[in-house]
């Protein structure tokens, strides 16, 4: 095994001095590759960021002379990153959070994986890759990604090979989890794709007619349709439910403004009344669900820790600890849909209370994009997070709307869409705080900030 990492590791760093766009890509194609874990003089690190780091010290190599040299009036020439000062405080804010727990080496490693390296990915793509042309790129071995992941899963499913979890891999109950560890990882990774590759399918569909172009919607429509059969199998309502919203609000934004009048009236009419009406089926099904059930401890808890932790919350990689005084060991799970679980749960006897009592483990994080990101960084890393997204909603519509007229109004929505997704999900879930998933993110980022500089100069995208 080692072998073959330094074999490949070695190859990598060919490839980066011979073409190190295409290593940016490999990159991008590999980022699944964080499973692969081993250590170099007793530190963890993973295959994805040795060959991150290799990539970015061939870049540094490649163009030292420049960035010595680089003088002041060249740097006003020069146009800024794109989010540059949320990344500059960014980085401060998550490198202070390393000493709010207690400073110690997996804090460190969680501001190494989840901030430092998907920064140096930015910065590598931003400087490396140009254009629509480079965008495609990125989105084609996105797409190829996406595939390889999801055939594992839909083998999965059909087999129940490779899931080494029994109760997952049991028929009745299967979920796939394709290379991952857990099916809300497959999810988690794909789903903020899937916008993506479908804005780009339509992005693609005017383009002059050739073989290559029809090869590159196949490869689209294949991921599209194996992607969304992988989350399916994987029974993440999370990121279902995401997508479907994300593409709901971006037709709502398409159509015309008659029509979106009309919906808007409807929608102020039917939503009141079906929460009304349907509010005990809303409980009921609320009630009953183990993981809402879990999700609504989790966060009834945090709140509680965050009450005594406003500021700075509880650190990275500090969550479990900081929870402790305030977890609850379990809950009373209505499992049988017994309506009257509430009065019985009280006053009946021991055997009712015990067959319904669900244990309940600390998890790493809280489970809500907001939680994830204040329990981590402090109420003003949460903060800069929410900034950053929405800067980003607000610019991705911005260029849609700049762009509505040409094609490319596709792909302004696509990274819309994609954005909500990972915000939708994140309510249930922890779309960031994972080596693949916060490289996506940045990754997502990326492509807008290559967008920005792409169109500058054409006056698309004023300062």
């Amino acid at each position: 095994m080692t072998t073959l990492i330094i074999i490949y590791l070695a190859l990598f760093a060919v490839v980066g001095q011979l073409n190190l766009r295409l290593a940016v890509l490999l990159l991008i194609l590999t980022l699944p590759s964080y499973l692969i874990r081993f250590s170099i003089l007793d530190m963890p690190v993973t295959l994805l960021e040795i060959s991150l780091l290799i990539t970015f010290a061939n870049w540094i190599l490649k163009n030292y002379k420049q960035l010595l040299r680089l003088r002041k009036s060249d740097r006003r020439s020069k146009q800024p990153y794109p989010f540059g000062w949320e990344i500059i405080l960014l980085l401060v804010i998550a490198l202070a959070s390393t000493f709010v727990g207690g400073l110690s080496l997996p804090a460190l490693g969680i501001f190494r994986a989840y901030f430092l390296e998907p920064l140096f990915l930015f910065i590598l793509i931003l400087n490396t890759i140009r254009g629509e042309k480079g965008i495609k790129q990125i989105i084609g071995v996105l797409a190829i990604s996406t595939i390889f992941i999801s055939l594992i899963a839909i083998w999965q499913k059909i087999t129940g090979q490779f899931i080494f979890n029994e109760f997952w891999a049991n028929p009745e109950n299967r979920r796939v989890v394709s290379v991952f560890g857990y099916p809300n990882a497959v999810a988690l990774f794909i789903g903020p794709i899937i916008p993506l590759l479908i804005g780009t399918f339509f992005w693609r569909l005017k383009e002059r007619s050739s073989l290559l172009n029809f090869l590159n919607q196949l490869l689209l429509f294949t991921a599209i349709t194996s992607g969304v059969l992988a989350i399916y199998f994987a029974k993440s309502k999370g990121a279902l439910i995401a997508i479907a919203l994300s593409l709901l609000i971006s037709i709502f934004i398409v159509i015309r403004k008659k029509a979106k009048l009309i919906i808007l009236a409807l929608l102020i009419i039917i939503v009141p009344a079906l929460l009304h009406y349907q509010k005990d089926w809303i409980n009921f099904k609320l009630s009953t669900s183990l993981s809402w059930q879990i999700r609504q401890a989790q966060w009834q808890e945090t709140n509680k820790m965050l009450k005594d932790n406003f500021l700075w919350g509880a650190g990275l990689n500090n969550y479990q600890e900081k929870i402790l005084p305030y977890h609850q060991e379990g809950i009373f799970f209505n499992k049988d849909a017994d309506p009257d679980f509430s009065r019985k749960i009280v006053i009946f006897n021991d055997k009712y209370r015990v067959e319904r009592w669900q244990p309940v483990e600390i998890y790493l994080y809280p489970h809500n994009i907001i939680l994830n990101f204040w329990t981590e960084l402090g109420f003003i890393g949460m903060l800069l997070f929410v900034f950053i997204i929405l800067k980003f909603l607000f610019l991705s519509l911005k260029y849609y709307y700049q762009q509505k007229n040409s094609k490319n109004k596709f792909l302004g929505l696509a990274l819309f869409s994609s954005m909500l997704v990972i915000v939708i999900h994140g309510i249930v879930d922890v779309p960031y705080f994972k080596n693949d998933l916060s490289a996506l993110f940045w990754i997502i980022i990326a492509i807008l900030a290559i967008l920005k500089i792409s169109n500058k100069s054409m006056g698309v995208w004023k300062k």
